[in-house]
């Protein structure tokens, strides 16, 4: 193969594969829509202007013949006083004037029926000039003065005046009524046109809005995390581009996450070796086993195994936190009755020294939930833990259930000081700390309901938060019945 032949099939390929930008798609449209647009227009003009000729020809035509009729009529007037005043004067040299007269109406005569165009204006003039030729020939062959031969003559002039009147009249109302014909149909051709518009113009719309949604889509996807999304972006230019550069990013994220969650499992494995030896030797001081200590050194030593504890519940939440995403939903339901009872068992010693209660409130007929228990119970120990943190001493933390045809709901009530419309947005992320949280003598990771989102996402639900009344936060969970029913 030449290399102008590999040339030409590389610029077919290029044109097969071509794709316009939206820029340019906009104007393609444009110019499509302008095409038929422009041909009815071009089509208006042109048969417009061939009315205007026709119309300016036949308004000429028709004064033309009308004056030609009006000569003839004057000259017949003319013919009939000569005539008459020869039969009184005798003249040979009138007489010659008057048959001049006749020879030269019949000449005119002869050339209107010879122009004539239509057929009943033929035979028009035809009528007149056999009633011309009668009247002339009756005239030559009277031996005395009678005017009354001149009455069909006159009577057929005025008649075919009256038709010749009556013939432009109606010629002009068609040249009218055509106009009026032309630009109706010029109008129906636009209404035509406009149904088209839309229609191109909607299904544009309409593919870039399919375009859009799907980009939307798999943006909310991977702000879930679910970095399997196949990113297939087809279109315009720019569409493909972005396509491309969304798929480059999931990629870079995917990319990122596994490299914090490689970090994560790594340093919280690595923590709990060390952390284990500290809490053995923290108990073999606490049972004085290396011999008595005094008061000062118990209390340093509470400190110490307190810290620890506190560290050992932050690596604990590193590892449920990092384990969430890897872990798959059982189809398993979730009892309730054994799930309320594990989260009081989990938290009796909390609630006893802060005076507080769990109030649950869960319908008699609710006996399971279609959930996973694990990770149910993960996410109402977080939501009750931090309930607990912000809450009042004897006050009471409230928990709703309720299931109904839409799904599941699940609402946790605090005592606490609240969440501002600010910090909302943000305090699900990980790590972040509200301003309650850094008051707080309790000190935390920030991963409780980073932990909570996760579970969630999970479970397929919805998690909101909101102002409880008098004072406090209510955190609802939602899990439509499509959503746990998969």
């Amino acid at each position: 193969m030449s290399p102008t032949w590999q040339q030409e099939v590389e610029v077919i390929a290029r044109l097969l594969h071509w794709r316009p930008s939206l820029f340019a798609q906009f104007f393609i449209g444009v110019a499509i829509l302008l095409v038929p647009l422009a041909l009815v227009v071009v089509v208006f003009l042109q048969a417009l202007d061939k009315h205007m000729a026709d119309t300016q020809q036949m308004v000429l035509s028709s004064y033309q013949k009308s004056e030609e009729f009006n000569e003839f009529k004057q000259l017949f007037q003319s013919l009939e006083r000569a005539t008459m005043q020869n039969w009184v004067l005798k003249s040979e040299r009138l007489s010659q004037a008057v048959e001049q007269q006749w020879l030269t109406a019949e000449t005119l005569l002869s050339e209107q029926t010879r122009s004539a165009t239509q057929y009943s204006e033929l035979v028009r003039w035809q009528e007149l000039r056999a009633t011309f030729v009668a009247t002339r020939d009756e005239l030559n062959a009277s031996k005395q003065a009678n005017a009354e031969l001149f009455r069909p003559l006159r009577n057929q002039i005025n008649e075919h005046g009256a038709w010749l009147h009556e013939h432009t009249k109606n010629q002009i109302a068609q040249a009218q009524q055509s106009l009026v014909n032309l630009q109706q149909s010029f109008i129906h051709w636009l209404m035509a046109l406009v149904p088209i518009v839309l229609l191109f113009g909607g299904g544009y719309l309409w593919r870039l809005s399919r375009r859009l949604g799907y980009l939307s889509r798999v943006i909310s996807q991977l702000g879930r995390g679910e970095w399997d999304v196949d990113i297939k972006l087809t279109g315009a230019k720019e569409l493909r581009d972005l396509g491309q550069k969304l798929a480059w990013m999931q990629h870079q994220l995917q990319s990122l996450e596994q490299q914090k969650d490689t970090f994560l499992r790594h340093v919280t494995h690595e923590l709990k070796t060390p952390l284990a030896s500290m809490v053995e030797g923290c108990d073999l001081l606490h049972e004085q086993v290396v011999g008595p200590m005094n008061e000062q050194q118990q209390d340093v030593l509470a400190l110490i195994s307190q810290s620890t504890e506190r560290l050992h519940v932050m690596i604990q939440n590193l590892l449920n936190y990092n384990a969430i995403s890897a872990r798959k939903t059982s189809s398993q339901s979730c009892q309730v009755a054994q799930l309320q009872s594990h989260i009081q068992d989990h938290f009796a010693q909390r609630l006893q020294l802060a005076q507080q209660q769990l109030h649950w409130v869960i319908p008699e007929h609710l006996e399971t939930l279609p959930l996973d228990q694990e990770l149910i119970q993960m996410t109402l120990v977080q939501l009750i833990s931090n309930a607990i943190k912000f809450s009042a001493v004897g006050e009471r933390i409230e928990i709703h259930m309720m299931q109904d045809k839409q799904g599941v709901s699940i609402e946790v009530h605090d005592r606490g000081p609240g969440v501002s419309p600010t910090e909302q947005t943000r305090l699900f992320d990980a790590f972040y700390q509200g301003q309650a949280g850094k008051k707080s003598s309790v000190a935390g990771s920030g991963l409780g309901l980073s932990i909570v989102r996760e579970c969630v996402n999970q479970l397929g639900g919805e998690i909101g938060i909101r102002s409880a009344s008098p004072k406090g936060s209510c955190f609802s969970l939602q899990f439509s019945s499509l959503g746990v029913g998969a």
